[in-house]
């Protein structure tokens, strides 16, 4: 029925010459309170709540850490949005170093364990938000909805068996088994649950990133013309949308996700919170650049990476460059040496482009 709704939605735009355009709203006035502060070398991280949502039944505190730099008085400043990756106990952890004083059992906590092994297996040990505030950029990184603190009961528990001081018994390793299966499966009740209220998960997650950006730009001491974003996987995508249909974005870096549409494949659980389907079935990945050109933007991806072969990619960035047309130069689109991974090279060709950008 659903399925259903949504091919009718397609049609009727699709008759009427129109193409869908997601439900991006407008995001309440941002309301921060800051939690706890500790000070880094050249910069403080904040661990702060804000608004998100803009009535009551869609208004929710949300999570976040902002990292300051000590010096000047304007920056530019870094949306941060972190990836999928199947592993939901951790969110803004998979880009920022935690911290200890705001975790349970501080720096043995399960999180801040989890975090680290996340940073060592997919960004070569770096907490990359930390080196762009260490170089004097304001950087947020928040929780997307079913992620970090915002995840589920189950979610949580995964993590203390997984990372925290527990013997890995028979019965703990079934038990990890079981809950990871229910924390995969319940992205397909959430976008149903969602879906039930008349919201589509991913527009949701590109209203709470329009909301983060809106923060930023309320600071003091942001330059409110030097905002950027950046993603891995997952965050890519939410980067690339965001940079789309938030003006306020002045330019963005897209890492591991672009590729094209294969229209016969199946709906897996990890497609729920990226899929507007109303979109989908109206146009290709690559086609976004028709709403992101002439806006700057870097998209980069792996030779050998498996969740995004080489062939496909190559695809959708020819229909990037296409849209982009007479400007041309404002897109970038690079291959790198490996996979699906976020490297210290691949951190050097991200920073250099902020650099350069903003």
């Amino acid at each position: 029925m659903m399925r259903l709704g949504i091919l009718l939605i397609s049609c009727i735009l699709s008759i009427a010459g129109m193409v869908y355009v997601p439900r991006a709203g407008k995001s309440v006035r941002p309301e921060m309170s800051v939690l706890a502060v500790e000070d880094r070398d050249g910069y403080e991280c904040r661990y702060v709540e804000f608004v998100v949502g803009k009535d009551d039944s869609g208004k929710e505190r949300v999570r976040a850490y902002l990292l300051v730099p000590d010096r000047g008085s304007k920056h530019p400043a870094v949306l941060m949005l972190h990836d999928h990756g199947a592993r939901f106990d951790i969110g803004k952890e998979k880009l920022v170093r935690p911290m200890a004083e705001v975790l349970e059992d501080g720096l043995e906590d399960h999180i801040m364990k989890s975090s680290r092994q996340w940073i060592d297996k997919n960004f070569d040990g770096v907490y990359l938000a930390d080196s762009l505030a260490s170089l004097g950029y304001v950087v947020l990184v928040a929780d997307a909805l079913y992620w970090g603190e915002r995840s589920s009961e189950d979610a949580q528990r995964w993590s203390e068996l997984s990372y925290g001081n527990h013997q890995m018994t028979k019965a703990v390793k079934d038990s990890i088994k079981v809950l990871k299966n229910s924390v995969y499966d319940g992205q397909k009740v959430l976008y149903d649950e969602l879906y039930s209220r008349n919201v589509i998960w991913a527009e949701k997650m590109l209203r709470d990133d329009i909301a983060s950006v809106r923060l930023l730009k309320s600071l003091p001491f942001v330059d409110g013309k030097r905002i950027g974003a950046f993603g891995f996987s997952m965050g890519a995508h939410r980067c690339w949308m965001l940079a789309a249909f938030c003006k306020d974005v002045k330019c963005g870096v897209a890492l591991s996700w672009m590729t094209t549409l294969d229209r016969e494949e199946r709906m897996k659980a990890s497609d729920y919170s990226m899929a507007i389907m109303p979109m989908r079935e109206q146009m290709d990945f690559g086609d976004i650049g028709k709403y992101l050109a002439p806006k700057p933007m870097l998209f980069l991806s792996g030779t050998t990476d498996h969740l995004f072969p080489k062939g496909k990619v190559e695809v959708a960035f020819k229909k990037l460059q296409k849209h982009y047309g007479d400007c041309h130069d404002k897109l970038e689109t690079l291959f790198f040496e490996g996979g699906h991974h976020c490297g210290k090279e691949v951190q050097k060709t991200i920073i250099e482009y902020f650099d350069n950008t903003l």
